[in-house]
């Protein structure tokens, strides 16, 4: 009866650590690495300088030409000066993200096995 009671306990607290992993994996799926972040901001710089140099000063051409630089930079050298500022405000990797998130499937596809007492096996 004891065993039976363990073994249930133990199935609801797999079933809590499954659920857990599977929500931290979907979180982890939505996740936005530096890489991303850095191109968005290129983006929104690069639209935002365009527009600034029509309608207010044509010396705002100057932010769409530093993010193409910064985006250059990187796709030569895979760091630019953005991506410190990028690593402060907490934004992982691509390979960082990965890494967790391979991690997560391999536990939810391996269950957890039980402890064998050994007294007992002989």
């Amino acid at each position: 009866m004891l065993s039976g009671i363990i073994s249930r306990r133990g199935a609801k607290a797999g079933e809590a650590a499954e659920t857990a992993s599977t929500a931290r994996l979907r979180q982890i799926e939505r996740e936005v690495d530096q890489e991303q972040a850095l191109q968005i901001g290129a983006a929104g710089l690069g639209f935002f300088g365009a527009i600034l140099s029509v309608a207010v000063n044509p010396a705002f051409a100057l932010l769409p030409a530093i993010a193409f630089a910064a985006l250059g930079q990187y796709a030569v050298q895979g760091w630019c000066p953005p991506m410190a500022l990028l690593r402060r405000l907490g934004l992982r990797t691509s390979r960082e993200i990965d890494g967790e998130r391979y991690a997560l499937s391999a536990a939810i596809a391996e269950p957890l096995m039980p402890e064998i007492d050994r007294a007992g096996a002989d």
